[in-house]
């Protein structure tokens, strides 16, 4: 496209607000952020320059080592899960069987609601006085043995997994079924005129047709795994014993908390630089030519 010299004004303000946009809530925040990392508050009207002691405190917390490993496999699990889950029922979405509108509404619904709704629906499912979990395990004799995987160090992520999973899980099938509806059909047909069917027609042709769209979906939950927050907090605050605490809870817990803004910003950058970096590698690993 050629830009001509009198047009030049005319593109420069159409550009104009989208770049106050991009500064005034992305740069500056993201510039304010950093800056705030390197400082300290005595008091809550009073700030220090403290170089770089905020970065050598978090580094050494061990809590902070554990809230990144517990962001890491929540968001390595549930990115899995979904992309699996979003492929396959995307597919039979876009295979167009009996019902297939009923149930792309019905799973799409959990995404429609409030993550602070699901927290609360998730919790009451696993508790144990109104919940549904212990009527079944009485049903088959086992009810007195039945503990809330939210109150069992080694089992809330994996239950926390799974309201995320339901609740977002929608999100995914809809992508893949529009990227399936967009693949070309005279390929795939001429495909299936050599003799490619079945699992050899989804490994050799509708995989690699379907790449983009996998990696706008991975893409996608990977950072918003990085900075899942509200469900975690309704369901178990980071409990038990710092077992489900990611990384924006020990963020919010030490900013807001205990009132180290400073130690708060630091996470912040590490959250950001964690979503640029992963993504990054992502896009290098799933890079392909046209």
């Amino acid at each position: 496209m050629v830009v001509k010299k009198q047009d030049i004004g005319i593109l420069t303000l159409l550009v104009i607000p989208g770049l106050i946009y991009y500064i005034v809530l992305l740069l500056y925040p993201l510039a304010q952020g950093i800056l705030l990392s390197f400082y300290k508050w005595p008091t809550l009207t009073q700030k220090v320059f403290g170089g770089i002691d905020n970065y050598i405190e978090v580094f050494s917390n061990n809590l902070f080592w554990k809230s990144l490993k517990n962001s890491l496999i929540f968001m390595f699990v549930t990115t899995v899960i979904q992309v699996v889950l979003g492929y396959i029922l995307g597919y039979l979405v876009y295979m167009q069987l009996r019902g297939h509108r009923f149930f792309k509404t019905i799973f799409f619904m959990p995404n429609v609601l409030t993550t602070v709704a699901v927290g609360f629906v998730w919790g009451y499912i696993f508790s144990p006085s109104i919940g549904i979990l212990k009527p079944l395990m009485t049903a088959v004799g086992l009810g007195e043995y039945y503990i809330s995987p939210l109150a069992v160090p080694n089992l809330a992520l994996s239950a926390i997994i799974i309201a995320q999973v339901w609740n977002q899980v929608g999100i995914q099938i809809v992508l893949f079924n529009s990227g399936f509806m967009g693949l070309n059909e005279e390929v795939l047909e001429s495909a299936s005129l050599d003799g490619a069917n079945g699992l050899m027609m989804h490994i050799k042709m509708i995989i690699p047709l379907s790449v983009p769209v996998l990696k706008t979906v991975i893409i996608l939950q990977v950072v918003g795994s990085l900075r899942s927050f509200d469900l975690i907090w309704v369901m178990t605050m980071g409990g038990p014993n710092h077992a489900t605490e990611v990384l924006p809870l020990h963020l919010f817990v030490n900013a807001f908390s205990y009132f180290k803004l400073g130690y708060g910003s630091v996470i912040g950058v590490i959250i950001f630089v964690l979503a640029i970096g992963i993504t990054g590698i992502l896009r290098g690993l799933m890079r392909q030519d046209d």
